[in-house]
């Protein structure tokens, strides 16, 4: 509960936390290792709707709830297995994340291997793109980079995203973060991309799970009951 000392009210606003997880992919290639992200997105609202004007939080906010890269130079199929041993277990075999893979090189293959496997063949893919807009593929999305990390950016500046400095590769996120540069082609167009000889590749997991955890529930997700 939320205590306030607001003329109209009498006692303290009933404020209820809704968490939905996302599960972010960045496949490795030779010199970069496969990078996992979870993370969670919290939506508050009081429980009455009158008092929606006082929420202390009127803004989702995101969580990494676990970050973990595999080890360099792992075969693929053996992290397709580390990947679905990661989904079973508590509390994720209970918390229905979105999986999201990057699709883009190397990732298609690995996401082709997702679809024999009960836990991750209802990811959906990412190709990373250099374009403008999002918009539907075959597997999933094609979504800017600009666009996947100038959402962290936001989330970043308006102090809505909370990384647990007790998770072990908080640090090394932190330092991702920070060499992630912002570049202009001579056409005026943004890339992004971290400094010569740095690693984006937890940054870009991260990315993919906030880029989840912000799309609308799909059609087929909604339950619709009829008047009798």
């Amino acid at each position: 509960m939320f205590d306030t000392k607001h003329p109209r009210l009498k006692g303290p606003i009933t404020l209820l936390h809704k968490r939905s997880y996302a599960v972010g992919i960045d496949v490795g290639q030779a010199h970069d290792p496969t990078a996992i992200c979870v993370a969670a997105k919290i939506v508050t609202t009081p429980t009455n709707p009158t008092f929606a004007e006082l929420n202390p939080y009127p803004q989702p906010r995101y969580e990494v709830a676990h970050l973990e890269r595999l080890r360099l130079g792992m075969p693929y199929p053996q992290q397709v297995d580390q990947l679905e041993a990661l989904l079973g277990r508590s509390p994720l075999n209970r918390l229905q994340p979105r999986v999201l893979v990057d699709y883009t090189g190397v990732g298609r293959p690995v996401f082709d291997m997702f679809a024999g496997r009960r836990l991750l063949r209802m990811a959906q893919g990412v190709v990373i793109t250099g374009g403008r807009e999002v918009s539907g593929n075959r597997a999933g999305w094609s979504v800017p980079k600009g666009e996947l990390v100038s959402k962290l950016q936001a989330l970043l500046h308006s102090g809505d995203l909370r990384i647990a400095a007790s998770l072990p590769d908080a640090a090394v996120l932190a330092r991702e973060l920070q060499d992630f540069r912002v570049r202009f082609t001579e056409a005026g167009n943004a890339t992004f991309n971290a400094r010569e000889g740095a690693h984006d590749d937890l940054v870009l997991a991260l990315a993919l799970a906030v880029f989840g955890l912000s799309r609308p529930d799909p059609v087929d997700a909604v339950r619709v009951e009829w008047a009798r």
